[in-house]
């Protein structure tokens, strides 16, 4: 082909990369100029917090980084799309009933396996009609359970998120869950730092694990005391799986002291808890809150403002009458329930 041949082609080819180019250009110029005509929706008064460890919420797929196989359509647990697809739709159920007139502003999780998963959950049922962004990194975690948050970006303006790893004693690294630490602005643009956490199990019994709980608190109290060695008034949120009771030494003595109040000792030793465990209700979930946010004039919090969501759809009763929160598995049994947690949540009266 001669050259007088070829030149048209070409002209053709690079006048066809710069409309690409310009039309790519301008897309993203009105992706961000949308972006930046979002604001805050100052006509809500209210916006709810909450937490919801939701057992074990992992894809089907298996990821050759963590100890999943078992979630999986041939692992053990014969953990399919049907299966997944439905625990998808009663964990976006559960979140949709916390405030049926205002879905939640912030919402903390333990146990997801990874972004993929909220991805999901964010598109399933009513929660697709809302604005919610996520906040999600891969943790410390083994098994791949992760802390991660949604938020609705209408209600909440998020300035920074960070997630401080712990390494427990004995370990020369992290391996356990992060601490996702949240800082931004509700409608009344009073700043607030949300913590959200997830403290080792007492799977292998409540004393012999204690001394890790014991160094959660601990590092989590660190980042605390960063925060308040900035701003000795700032106004803190802690909501977590912290599977030890308001009266257990690593949350008494060493995360909530005398500038801390912990809403949710109210429950404990009640039939009022967040987790049974062998008839027992246990208070694990848990929000802990600034103690001058009590009857603050801008949050108007009260004591009665936290609630756990324990009613009787996400409940199953024992054929001896005890009831507990309906569990997706109970070892390999599948159950096909919500969680073996119940959410927490606390209502904000905004001014």
């Amino acid at each position: 082909m001669t050259k007088q041949k070829i030149l048209p082609y070409l002209i053709f080819i690079v006048l066809g990369i710069i409309v690409f180019e310009y039309i790519r250009a301008e897309v993203n110029i009105d992706k961000t100029s949308e972006q930046s005509d979002k604001k805050i929706d100052m006509s809500n008064n209210n916006a709810t917090i909450a937490f919801y460890n939701v057992e074990n919420l992992f894809d089907i797929y298996n990821d050759p980084h963590t100890a999943d196989n078992e979630f999986t359509p041939n692992g053990d647990l014969s953990w399919d799309k049907t299966r997944y697809t439905d625990k998808l739709s009663k964990i976006a159920d559960v979140i949709a009933d916390l405030n049926p007139s205002n879905a939640p502003a912030v919402l903390g999780f333990a146990e997801v396996e990874n972004y993929d998963v909220l991805k999901d959950l964010i598109h399933t049922g009513a929660l697709n009609k809302q604005p919610y962004q996520i906040i999600h990194k891969d943790n410390h975690d083994k098994r791949g359970i992760d802390v991660a948050a949604i938020y609705r970006e209408d209600l909440f303006n998020l300035k920074n998120s960070y997630f401080y790893p712990v390494t427990l004693p004995g370990e020369g690294e992290p391996t356990t869950r992060d601490i996702l630490h949240l800082e931004g602005e509700f409608g009344n643009h009073e700043l607030v730092h949300i913590f959200y956490t997830h403290w080792p199990s007492r799977r292998k019994g409540t004393k012999e694990t204690a001394h890790k709980r014991i160094a959660v608190a601990k590092t989590l109290r660190t980042h605390i005391d960063a925060v308040l060695g900035q701003d000795p008034k700032a106004n803190i949120f802690i909501l977590g799986d912290f599977n030890d009771e308001p009266s257990d030494k690593s949350l008494s003595q060493y995360l909530v002291k005398s500038d801390f109040y912990n809403l949710s000792q109210k429950f404990e030793n009640t039939v009022n808890g967040t987790v049974n465990h062998q008839g027992d209700w246990l208070v694990f979930d848990q929000i802990i809150i600034s103690k001058h946010l009590l009857n603050d004039k801008q949050f108007n919090i009260s004591k009665n403002d936290i609630h756990i969501h324990q009613n009787s759809d996400v409940t199953f009763t024992h054929r001896d009458g005890n009831q507990t929160p309906s569990r997706t598995y109970g070892g390999r049994k599948y159950y096909g329930g919500y969680s073996d947690h119940y959410a927490v949540y606390l209502n904000l009266k905004l001014h």
